[in-house]
């Protein structure tokens, strides 16, 4: 595992969240929605993304990536771990997203620049951190959930955590993960996770492998 300086990338979350956008830099109601999460295995983490249409909620597509991992687990600082295969996940769809949700906390970090963020603004688009549970700050009434004056997210019911992570604002990020939710997590959330852990038992099960993912051969596979 190479040296990882956690101290140069506070500072450069510090110096990236200056960059992040607050406001919706994209047509509402979004066309398409994404979500991307991951799945270990190994030394490896593989992403998933999955594109759905916003209105109806049907799959339009799956993308699956595989990266060496090569960072310690430090929180507060996995965006540096777990952005590699997320972003390599949202490349290959075919279809450029209008929204991504992640599943890590956007706004809600010590320094304001979560996962979500961070993935925003290397790729400029717009993101919504959905985390599944608290990192920092206190909730307030409304289950907004504050640092001083500032508020950084808000915690939805059955223990949702929703926050900017760029160019959306903190009211349409609640919005659009709402409208998607048929369960605990927003559906494209839910069906990345569901088929990250698919790939995951696969992988175990040596059905398939990780040079099938990092040379493209497992892409619009059925993971459902």
């Amino acid at each position: 595992m190479s040296i990882f300086d956690a101290k140069k990338a506070i500072k450069v979350q510090r110096l990236l969240s200056r960059k992040i956008i607050e406001k919706d830099m994209f047509v509402f109601p979004p066309r398409n929605v994404a979500g991307v999460d991951l799945a270990y295995v190994g030394d490896y983490a593989i992403g998933v993304a999955v594109l759905m249409d916003f209105d109806g909620l049907h799959v339009i597509e799956t993308a699956v990536s595989a990266h060496k991992i090569n960072i310690p687990y430090i929180p507060t600082l996995l965006a540096f771990r777990e952005i590699p295969a997320m972003a390599k996940a949202i490349k290959r769809l075919r279809t450029r997203p209008d929204v991504v949700l992640v599943d890590a906390h956007g706004k809600i970090h010590p320094r304001r620049f979560g996962a979500a963020s961070h993935l925003g603004v290397i790729l400029g688009i717009p993101t919504i951190g959905v985390a599944k549970s608290p990192l920092f700050g206190s909730e307030h009434n409304g289950g907004k959930i504050i640092d001083g004056n500032d508020i950084l997210g808000v915690k939805l019911n059955k223990n949702i955590y929703v926050s900017v992570g760029h160019m959306v604002s903190l009211d349409t990020a609640v919005k659009i993960v709402e409208k998607m939710r048929l369960y605990r997590l927003p559906e494209p959330l839910r069906r990345a996770h569901k088929a990250a852990e698919k790939i995951k038992n696969d992988m175990k099960l040596h059905k398939i492998t990780v040079d099938d993912i990092i040379q493209g051969r497992i892409t619009q596979v059925t993971l459902w």
